[in-house]
């Protein structure tokens, strides 16, 4: 069965296949376009809806900007007194005169290192005669008790010779005491 030989009665009226086919073609192109500007609008719609939005962020984005900017300058002006302060404290405390300072700190803290170096060596010296100080005391106190064990037994020596005179005395027949 071929288009050509396909007929269609609606109503008492008969229509060829042919022009079924041209009309359906003609209402689905139609249809088609129909539907095509129906997406574009709803498109066109959508970005529409999407311009409005971003235009009402766009303005909430401005004065918040407008806001930091404000904030910023103000934060600005205080930096730039502070600097100014700053400046001033500079220039009272006098830095360029530091570097001279610095360097008269310098030399006075290598005075002073040299003559800590030497209380160093004093320190070792004189731990050195405290050492022999109490050497010489341990062996003067040794000759001490060595002395008097001398002066002991000299005592002794003494008495005994006292009593030896005493006895050739008592024994001298001349009579001697």
């Amino acid at each position: 069965m071929a288009l050509e030989d396909l007929e269609v009665n609606v109503g008492g009226t008969s229509i060829k296949g042919v022009w079924i086919a041209i009309v359906i073609t003609f209402g689905s192109t139609i249809g088609g376009g129909i539907w095509t500007a129906s997406q574009f609008f709803a498109q066109l719609n959508e970005q529409s809806e999407a311009v409005v939005e971003a235009t009402a962020k766009a303005d909430a984005l401005i004065a918040r900007f407008e806001d930091l900017k404000e904030q910023s300058n103000t934060r600005l002006q205080g930096m730039d007194v502070s600097l100014s302060n700053m400046e001033q404290a500079i220039s009272t405390a006098d830095v360029e005169n530091l570097q001279g300072k610095l360097s008269e700190l310098g030399t006075n803290l290598e005075q002073i290192m040299k003559s800590q170096a030497e209380l160093l060596d004093i320190r070792d010296r004189i731990a050195g005669a405290e050492k022999t100080v109490s050497e010489s005391e341990i062996k003067v106190n040794a000759k001490l008790e060595s002395l008097d064990s001398i002066d002991v037994r000299l005592k002794r020596f003494e008495r005994d010779m006292d009593d030896v005179w005493t006895a050739i005395d008592a024994l001298n027949p001349l009579g001697g005491g």
